[in-house]
């Protein structure tokens, strides 16, 4: 903690001193001069009791580690740009980190809108920043009248819609299809022909099974049966049984059937061959059975649309079909749709952000977003040229100023983000003294921020108190409370323990004539809150008053810790106390010596 606090002394130092114009004559002898003036305050902190050197070794675990601190690997570099521009660009290449930054750089940027009031008035401020602190008057800031003033010509951007329509064309696609077989049995029973068969839904014969027997002429050599006109198959034939010139023949044969259509229904018919080739239609089959074998083709079409994904910002004010109903193959399936093509119209509305910019002059026009290789915004870069001023009650110079009603009081303050920061460094400092020159040390070693088991009793009766929180000395009875309960007592004032509950220590025919209270002990403040809200992150407790757990955290623990989201606010205090820094007012001086003024 004390290297800490007096790096703060020289920080603060050299931070004043940068801030102010350099003017002295003689200002190498000033610096040294203040140079040493740090190192006395420092040694002041370094005389103090209980002020322990550091030693850089103390954080080394072996010989390699301080053989690394004495002579790093980084120092291969000196005097050799080339080799670390070498090892800059492999390390870009190859480190998992360097990569992750790399990758994420523009991740997470917020969006600045250029034309937003707000972002202009605090480049003005940024680019007239000595004009403000100094107290003199710009084009951009009046210090008198308080006034803020964009002036001149600036280039603006800014969006408008073209209106353009946008024609998108729908075409179907078959996203799935599945097939189903059925078979149609009919029996021709003397039936007269041409027979037609009716099916319970359109569907695609893909073959005919006949069988059973049929009529023919005696003088007959062949049969040939259709479907709609379309030929299955021709059978020679030898009839098996002949009566007064008529003859049956027995048929059992499958033909395929050679086109590809669906149909609710089928004309089956069949004509006999005599010699000589010449065909004659017969008009009566006899004990026949004729099957009919359907596939049944379901599709899931879905729709490409040629404009891709369609913006909220468009919508559709006009659709018609170009190309209407039909039946086409598609990847070898007969789909029937009601329309095959349809054009899709949009119309895109967006804000128009050049509207505010009307006074100023365009200098180019590009498009911004396409829909469908149609541009529907365009984007404009406008350059402005005027003078505009708003009254913020700006104060330039003197010893504050003000933007827009926010004072700048340079009265001293202590940072609670140095607070913060320095209690989490003194806690990690803390932590490598546990480590130090201790042997055999693993990383689950338990051997940081250990804890004390300390009791004290409550007896019955208020004979004896030897467990109050205030007032040690002061009470009656206290005299005969152990030294282990006095320290405990003192330890309580000092904000050095946790309470883990009361048991009872003693009864007497079921009553508790003596009861105990269990505390966690630790040597600081800032033992007991890294232990406290340590434990908290882990998910450990202290145990029970009967039962405690004071335990130590391994190195293994400790850094499983978060200490940025720890309250220290206890610490702080004691913090202070232990720095001596100089007075403000000699501060000033010195600085005010430095740059060659007086003070005021």
């Amino acid at each position: 903690m004390t290297q800490l606090n007096n790096a703060l002394i020289l920080s603060a130092i050299l931070t004043l001193s940068a801030a102010l114009p350099v003017m002295a004559a003689n200002s190498e002898k000033d610096y040294r001069d203040n140079v040493q003036w740090a190192k006395d305050s420092i040694k002041q902190n370094q005389n103090k009791a209980g002020y322990t050197g550091f030693d850089v070794n103390s954080l080394c675990k072996d010989a390699t580690c301080q053989q690394e601190v004495a002579n790093p690997s980084e120092s291969r570099y000196y005097n050799n740009p080339s080799a670390m521009d070498s090892a800059k660009m492999q390390g870009m290449s190859t480190d998992g980190q360097a990569q992750a930054v790399t990758s994420g750089f523009n991740k997470g940027r917020p969006t600045i809108d250029e034309n937003d009031p707000a972002y202009h008035t605090a480049v003005g401020y940024q680019n007239d920043a000595y004009n403000i602190s100094h107290g003199i008057s710009s084009k951009y800031h009046d210090c008198e009248k308080g006034l803020v003033c964009e002036v001149d010509s600036q280039p603006r951007s800014c969006t408008l819609p073209t209106n353009n329509p946008v024609q998108c064309y729908l075409t179907p696609f078959v996203k799935h299809s599945s097939m189903t077989t059925k078979e149609y049995d009919f029996q021709l029973f003397y039936a007269p022909l041409p027979y037609t068969f009716a099916l319970e839904e359109p569907a695609a014969l893909s073959s005919v099974r006949l069988s059973g027997r049929f009529t023919i002429s005696q003088l007959s050599t062949a049969m040939r049966f259709y479907i709609d006109d379309n030929l299955l198959g021709e059978v020679s034939v030898t009839p098996e049984k002949c009566s007064m010139m008529i003859c049956s023949v027995q048929i059992n044969h499958q033909y395929p059937y050679p086109v590809a259509s669906e149909s609710s229904s089928y004309v089956f018919k069949m004509s006999e061959i005599y010699l000589g080739n010449t065909e004659g239609e017969l008009i009566l089959a006899s004990e026949a059975h004729v099957t009919l074998v359907t596939n049944k083709t379901s599709v899931e079409v879905g729709y490409n649309n040629s404009c891709g994904a369609v913006l909220p910002e468009c919508q559709q004010v006009q659709s018609q079909c170009i190309e209407g109903k039909e039946t086409r193959m598609v990847n070898g399936i007969a789909v029937t749709l009601d329309c095959w093509k349809e054009q899709t119209t949009y119309q895109c509305a967006f804000p128009n952000t050049c509207s505010t910019l009307a006074d100023c002059s365009i200098q180019s026009t590009s498009c911004d977003t396409q829909l469908g290789g149609v541009c529907i915004k365009d984007k404009q870069q406008r350059l402005c040229d005027k003078q505009q001023c708003r009254d913020t009650g700006l104060i330039c110079g003197a010893d504050s100023f003000a933007l827009s009603g926010d004072y700048y009081d340079p009265a001293a303050t202590r940072s609670t983000d140095f607070n913060h920061a320095a209690a989490g460094l003194a806690a990690v400092s803390d932590a490598a003294g546990d480590v130090k020159d201790k042997a055999n040390i693993n990383e689950n070693s338990a051997i940081i921020f250990k804890g004390n088991i300390m009791e004290c009793s409550d007896k019955a009766l208020g004979i004896s108190n030897c467990c109050q929180d205030s007032g040690w000395g002061n009470g009656i009875g206290l005299t005969s409370c152990s030294e282990e309960e006095k320290a405990l007592g003192t330890a309580k004032e000092d904000k050095l323990t946790v309470s883990l509950g009361q048991y009872c220590a003693e009864k007497v025919l079921g009553v508790c004539i003596r009861k105990k209270k269990a505390y966690c002990a630790f040597d600081s403040k800032l033992a007991r809150i890294v232990q406290v809200e340590g434990r908290a992150q882990l998910g450990k407790n202290f145990g029970s008053a009967k039962h405690p757990d004071c335990s130590a955290f391994s190195p293994n623990e400790l850094q499983r810790i978060d200490m940025s989201s720890m309250d220290f606010s206890d610490f702080y205090e004691d913090m202070y106390d232990a720095i001596e820094l100089p007075s403000t007012d000699e501060i000033q001086k010195r600085l005010q010596q430095s740059v060659g003024g007086t003070k005021p």
